[in-house]
């Protein structure tokens, strides 16, 4: 005889492994609340046809129902010990915790489970943690996602697993069927008041939007489900191709992501505004704030014909368009040390702050010279004697350049050369009294340089690390 039982089992064992959610001897922390949703949950996971998994319940009291939530805890506490395994619990004081970080209680309440069941994996090495979320939360996180504005990301509502090892091998099944498992097994479970109250979103939007588009639709959260995982398919897709863009266009050196303007710029719009979200999500943790508009403030900044600006988003992050250059940061790096003056008496090895280095040596002077690489230079110590002495970058600065007439702005040299307003009082500039020898690293004053009458010369080579 097909019971419910049967059915219900042995669909939540296909979907474990369809979707990958865990392997039989692994170790689970299963999210117990004391309703018919975790407690229907925990009973299927100890009875699946071939699989027998390590079970570790996990309950989270909040507080905010006084003596009802401690009866939770304690009904919890004795599910733990009929199924004969280990209980984590915790008490958190919600209405407290919402208050001191000035949320609502929906977000404090989520982000206190969160980072309970994150605490309680790590502690017990567990693969995963097993949440009751079934297809009726499913319709009602579209629908309050939809409301909420969401792009196809957003729409596909909850996955099978998500990034931080929580899976939910119950989004295939109704609440209803649940309810009728529980009754046919002859399980009793806790009712929260609190999901009646319709001060929550997520309360409103079960007891009295659904119920009206049922109307329209009887199989509405059949459908909403239903377009979820379709979108959840493609949206993984899509997610693909975007790390294979962000690898090929961006790098990351820890502090932040730069990447090539002219790669993002030749991607579909789509795409681009799923690698600003990648790009975000990376950097910052998570999407918090950051809405459409910003996304829009990011495409209008890359596609801007300004080489240079700067855009300040939520959560500390700063992005910069800099000539080819497009860069995220979560907060701006300290500014380069500006070096005032440091006197440079002969040849040697001279540090610069930063760990960059200026390296002077004597070398034979000859007309028949190889091409210098763009960190070295050579200069004439008998046109410019020493000492020198090296400083940063400051406004009204001229350099000779070597095959040129006349002088130059080295703002300008900056400018054609593409080095960035961050970068500039990075750069050292080397000076023989108040003449200006060399722009370390991009060009040379023609004032003291290498001819047929040089005798010998002095090599200046600059190191940045």
């Amino acid at each position: 005889m097909i019971t419910i039982a049967t059915t219900l089992t042995a669909q939540v064992a296909r979907s474990i492994r369809e979707h990958r959610l865990f392997g039989s001897d692994d170790t689970i922390i299963v999210a117990i609340s004391g309703g018919a949703d975790s407690t229907a949950l925990l009973d299927l996971l100890s009875r699946l046809p071939g699989l027998s998994p390590r079970l570790v319940a996990a309950h989270l009291n909040h507080c905010l129902r006084g003596p009802e939530s401690d009866r939770d805890e304690e009904f919890v506490r004795s599910l733990a010990t009929r199924y004969r395994i280990p209980l984590e619990c915790c008490r958190v004081d919600v209405k407290e915790l919402a208050l001191r970080e000035r949320r609502n209680l929906e977000d404090a309440g989520r982000r206190a489970r969160i980072a309970f069941l994150d605490e309680v994996r790590h502690s017990w090495q567990a693969t995963a943690v097993a949440l009751a979320h079934h297809a009726d939360d499913q319709a009602e996180t579209v629908l309050m996602r939809l409301l909420r504005g969401a792009g196809p990301g957003g729409l596909a509502g909850m996955p099978y697993r998500n990034g931080r090892g929580f899976v939910r091998p119950l989004l295939g099944i109704t609440r209803a069927e649940l309810v009728a498992y529980l009754t046919e097994r002859g399980m009793a479970w806790r009712e929260d008041a609190s999901n009646r109250d319709i001060a929550f979103l997520r309360n409103r939007i079960r007891h009295e939007l659904l119920p009206l588009l049922e109307q329209y639709n009887p199989a509405i959260r059949e459908r909403l489900a239903t377009t979820a995982a379709v979108l959840s398919d493609e949206h993984n897709i899509i997610n693909q191709l975007t790390k294979e863009i962000v690898d090929r266009a961006c790098t990351s050196d820890g502090d932040g992501f730069a990447c090539t303007v002219t790669t993002l710029i030749e991607q579909p719009p789509a795409l681009r505004r799923r690698v600003f979200r990648h790009l975000l999500e990376r950097l910052a943790g998570n999407l918090d704030h950051f809405s459409n508009r910003h996304i829009s403030a990011m495409e209008q900044l890359l596609e801007s014909p300004r080489p240079h600006a700067t855009l300040n988003l939520p959560q500390g992050i700063t992005v910069m368009r800099d000539y080819g250059a497009f860069l995220l940061q979560r907060t701006l790096r300290s500014a380069p040390l500006a070096i005032d003056k440091l006197m440079i008496t002969g040849t040697g090895h001279y540090p610069l702050p930063g760990g960059a280095s200026l390296t002077l040596t004597l070398v034979p002077a000859s007309t028949d010279i190889t091409p210098l690489p763009a960190n070295a230079a050579l200069f004439d110590p008998d046109r410019a004697p020493f000492p020198w002495y090296v400083r940063t970058f400051k406004n009204g600065d001229r350099l000779m350049p070597f095959g040129m007439n006349g002088s130059k702005k080295v703002k300008e040299i900056f400018i054609d050369t593409k080095v960035s307003r961050f970068k500039r009082l990075s750069i050292p500039l080397l000076f023989c009294g108040e003449t200006l020898l060399w722009v370390c690293g991009l060009r040379a004053s023609q004032f003291a340089c290498i001819d047929n009458t040089s005798t010998h010369a002095i090599k200046a080579v600059f190191s940045e690390t």
